[in-house]
C-alpha cells in the first residue's frame, strides 16, 4: 500500500462522520445486493389480513396498511434508488465531460455557447427543472432518470472545462 493511500485511510478512520456515512452506505449497498437474490417477504403482494402488523419473525419491520412486508419494500426500494442514481450520474458524467473537453479544446464561440448553456441551467433550481422535464416528457422512471441526468450535465461540463484549461495552460 502506498504512502498516500495509507495516509488517506488513517485520516478516514479518525473521522466519525466518514465512518458513520461509510457504514450506512455499506449497509444500503448490502441490502440492495441481497435483495437481488432474497427478500424476507413479498414487496408487492397485498395481504389485507396482515395489515399494520408489528415487527415479528415473519415481518421484521412489520407490515403497512396493505399488508405488504416493510423490510422487503425497503430492500427493493434501495436497489431501485441505487440504479436510478448510478444511471443518472452516468448520463451527466459522460455527456458533461464530453462537452467540457470539447469546450476547452475549441475556444471561442463554441466554448461560450456551452458555458452559457451551463449558466442558464444553473439559474433554475434542480427540483423545478426535474418537475418541468417530467411534465413535458410524462411521468415514469426513465423520464425521472433523464431529468436528473440532464441536470447533472452542466456540473460536469463546467468542472471538466476548468480542469482541462488548467492542465493545457501548463508547460510540459
Amino acid at each position: 500500500m502506498s504512502n498516500s493511500s495509507a495516509s488517506f485511510l488513517s485520516r478516514c478512520s479518525k473521522s466519525w462522520s466518514f465512518m458513520i456515512g461509510g457504514l450506512m452506505t455499506g449497509f444500503l449497498l448490502l441490502c440492495a445486493l441481497v435483495s437481488l437474490f432474497w427478500t424476507p417477504g413479498s414487496a408487492i403482494d397485498i395481504v389485507i389480513t396482515d395489515r399494520f402488523l408489528p415487527p415479528s419473525e415473519n415481518h421484521w419491520l412489520g407490515t403497512d396498511q396493505f399488508g405488504r412486508d416493510v423490510i422487503s419494500m425497503l430492500m427493493t426500494g434501495t436497489q431501485n434508488s441505487i440504479v436510478v442514481a448510478v444511471v443518472a450520474v452516468s448520463i451527466g458524467l459522460v455527456i458533461g465531460v464530453s462537452l467540457g473537453l470539447f469546450a476547452a479544446a475549441r475556444r471561442g464561440w463554441i466554448e461560450e455557447l456551452i458555458m452559457r448553456f451551463s449558466d442558464f441551467s444553473f439559474a433554475f433550481p434542480a427540483l423545478l427543472s426535474a418537475i418541468m422535464l417530467t411534465a413535458i416528457l410524462g411521468p415514469g422512471g426513465v423520464n425521472s432518470i433523464l431529468a436528473i441526468g440532464i441536470y447533472n450535465i452542466p456540473v460536469f461540463a463546467r468542472l471538466t472545462r476548468g480542469s482541462a484549461n488548467a492542465i493545457w495552460a501548463r508547460e510540459f
